[in-house]
């Protein structure tokens, strides 16, 4: 899935071959109000290619547990926060929590969770919330330099198994409360937002 907003056809096959994946999260991008977010964020931590969103805008609520479930994040680096703001609302569902505090320092979690900070792109980079941040203009190079450099990773076909190594509580609890392989597990949620 890559946005031909952003990749021209050469790219796609370019990455396509490499095995990779580059995102946009934007207003505009994959993330809909109908779509099942669980299952895209349990999709990712199972995919078995290496993953990199383009954080193009704001990064609110549940685009964030979408984001930190890729590999690796490139944030615009003149607009845009990243903001999860359950806390705030009144929000909460099982596994929220987990990619925050599997891939972040314990600190950075908890603003996150417990304090809805918002993050600009330059504060991300410093708290490890992101990779990268670069010029709108040059994200897409920036994120295709980052390919080049991990390309080929995961021929060997291990790539998402080591990746469960390292995410795997998260990739189980938030299979666990959604559709997977068109299977509810859970109940469905009382409320909707």
């Amino acid at each position: 899935m890559v946005s031909s907003q952003y990749v021209n056809p050469t790219c796609d096959e370019q990455l396509h071959k490499a095995r990779l994946v580059i995102l946009p999260h934007s207003s505009t991008s994959i993330i809909g109000p109908d779509t099942d977010k669980t299952k895209l964020l349990a999709t990712l931590l199972d995919y078995p290619y290496p993953t990199i969103a383009l954080l193009t805008g704001h990064t609110f609520g549940g685009a964030c547990p979408f984001a930190l479930s890729h590999d690796y994040r490139i944030m615009n680096s003149k607009r845009g926060f990243f903001s999860m703001p359950p806390v705030n609302l009144g929000l909460h569902f099982p596994g929220i929590g987990f990619l925050p505090r599997l891939k972040l320092r314990p600190q950075i979690a908890r603003k996150m969770l417990l304090e809805a900070h918002k993050w600009t792109g330059k504060e991300a980079l410093e708290d490890g919330i992101v990779d990268e941040i670069a010029d709108p203009k040059e994200m897409l190079e920036v994120a295709l330099k980052k390919a080049r450099s991990i390309q080929g990773k995961s021929k060997m076909g291990v790539y998402s198994l080591l990746r469960n190594e390292l995410w795997g509580e998260a990739a189980e609890k938030i299979r666990g409360i959604c559709y997977v392989h068109g299977k509810r597990v859970t109940a469905p949620a009382k409320a909707k937002i």
